[in-house]
């Protein structure tokens, strides 16, 4: 089969999901496909952005710090070589471009998406604080200039496929999947001493550390809800959550006629990270097999709230629209690097969000629904939640 040539960009190559996106390029290319790595960004791993430009050749790269670019201009000198958000946003735009793949961590990762999208490109996105902060920009980007938005994460690449299976308006309920995390069973007495390398210590999936305590806490959860909601057009009443520690079942859908449609795989990155850079298309890149006998039986609990309190503290802000969901997402990258400095403990998160959310609920803001009306409202829960005391 001929595939035709992709120009892709990744941002946030040198993190875990941009990794993973490039040994998923190498993979494609091997049997056939095109893809043509024309841009990268990194934040301050210059060593391993070095050797992605050996071994991909982009035309343009960014870092965040000036120091590292100036290194990388001295050893590529025909490489253009950006820094910090300005960067982020060049290589969104870059001309000839088919496919951003936004692996970004953090807000930072909301206006690349839009920069993209407003392109008509497609975006592949692994960046959820693009839709968990800015869902309504994001939306109305894609309205109006016709570009296509495509998930990474597993769960929602999940939701994908098993939607394709009838019309949305047939739809009784998405329900995705999470397998608990390194504490499900743990009781609630015992949660406040928990070390973060415990909570780093992730059962399933291989991850970076924010997402990873976020799976712990269930804050990702949340926004993986959040996210669905956008994504699928779905009201948050016909989107549930269920434990599902085999990690097996990524997602599944009930039809209005009673059938349940599910996803299942290897619990590997790569797999939805292929299907986002094939879509529609499938490959045989040799990822991991399921075995469905070593995986049986398939075992599901529900959420016990008193263990994860903060994914319905987050989910409540949610419902309430607004800003409340920006507010969650900046004081929760605040609250789990705090926890991971030794600052606060593991429950210090829960309850830290829940202040700050109390805070926005009483916050007189006159703030819209823009990109600087959303930043200034993630600078403002920054400040509130490093200046807790939990």
């Amino acid at each position: 089969m001929t595939h035709a040539a992709r120009r892709l960009v990744v941002l946030g190559s040198t993190g875990s999901i941009g990794t993973q996106t490039l040994d998923v390029v190498e993979r494609l290319n091997s049997l056939g496909f095109r893809i043509a790595v024309t841009g990268l960004s990194a934040g301050r791993n210059a060593a391993l952005l070095v050797e992605q430009v050996e071994r991909f050749g982009p035309r343009v790269v960014s870092l965040s710090d000036e120091q590292g670019a100036r290194e990388l201009r001295a050893r590529f000198p025909d490489l253009t070589v950006l820094t910090g958000e300005s960067g982020l946003l060049e290589l969104a735009r870059l001309d000839g471009i088919d496919v951003v793949a936004n692996a970004l961590v953090g807000a930072i990762g909301l206006a690349p998406t839009l920069a993209a999208l407003d392109l008509g490109r497609t975006v592949g996105l692994a960046n959820k604080e693009s839709l968990v902060i800015g869902g309504e920009l994001v939306l109305a980007s894609l309205r109006e200039h016709g570009g296509s938005l495509l998930p990474i994460d597993s769960e929602h690449s999940a939701a994908l496929q098993c939607l394709q299976a009838g019309a949305r308006s047939a739809v009784r309920r998405l329900v995705l999947t999470a397998s608990g995390g390194p504490f499900l069973h743990r009781p609630e007495s015992e949660l406040a001493s928990v070390r973060p390398e415990e909570a780093l210590h992730h059962p399933s999936w291989r991850m970076g550390s924010r997402v990873t305590v976020d799976s712990a806490t269930m804050v990702n959860k949340a926004f993986e809800v959040i996210e669905a909601h956008h994504l699928f057009s779905l009201p948050y009443e016909r989107i549930d959550v269920v434990i599902h520690p085999g990690s097996a079942v990524h997602a599944f859908v009930e039809y209005v006629d009673g059938s349940i449609l599910a996803e299942l795989a290897a619990p590997d990155m790569r797999i939805p990270i292929q299907y986002a850079l094939t879509y529609p298309e499938r490959a045989d890149t040799g990822f991991p097999r399921l075995d469905l006998l070593a995986a049986s039986p398939l075992r599901f609990e529900p959420l016990d709230p008193r263990t994860f309190p903060a994914f319905h503290t987050v989910l409540e802000a949610a419902r309430r629209g607004g800003v409340a969901a920006a507010a969650a997402n900046a004081a929760d990258e605040v609250l789990v690097e705090r926890f991971l400095t030794g600052e606060i403990p593991f429950t210090g998160i829960a309850l830290g969000l829940e202040r700050v959310l109390d805070h926005e609920r009483g916050r007189k803001s006159e703030e819209s629904l823009s990109l600087p009306g959303l930043l200034r409202v993630d600078a403002w829960a920054r400040e509130i939640a490093r200046s807790l005391a939990l």
